[in-house]
């Protein structure tokens, strides 16, 4: 399933960010990540269908706290205020539904490096079709 990947794309293009988003952990420096987190499973239809609740967290990294705040704050309200189908799979492994905030940005640490780093999560709702 390529849905991180299409958020990250969605993100980029739509927000002005200070460096691209990796799929899985921070970098070294300034650095933006996108990672899956634990979530509920998916409920299972009997046409084959699945509606999963997707659980994923966005973490920003920077050497100013206020640009490492205020960019997740960003991602938070674009990712909130998304409507159904507004990220769309490449493959046709889901269609989306909607994206809500789950815990707010919050600071989480500054490195040994001197960058700050803040956290949210987020939980979207997707649609996956059965696999024919």
């Amino acid at each position: 399933m390529d849905f991180l990947d299409r958020v990250c794309d969605y993100l980029e293009q739509n927000l002005s960010l200070y460096t691209k988003i990796r799929v899985g952990i921070l970098g070294s420096g300034d650095s933006i990540a996108i990672r899956p987190t634990p979530g509920m499973p998916p409920q299972k239809y009997l046409t084959g269908d699945r509606v999963r609740t997707y659980a994923f967290q966005v973490l920003t990294q920077h050497r100013s706290p206020k640009v490492a705040l205020e960019t997740l704050e960003a991602i938070a309200r674009a990712l909130q205020s998304l409507e159904n189908g507004a990220i769309v799979s490449q493959d046709g492994s889901f269609v989306f539904v909607s994206c809500e905030v789950y815990t707010q940005p919050n600071f989480i640490e500054v490195t040994s490096q001197g960058t700050h780093v803040y956290s949210a999560i987020f939980y979207a709702e997707i649609f996956q079709p059965k696999e024919v």
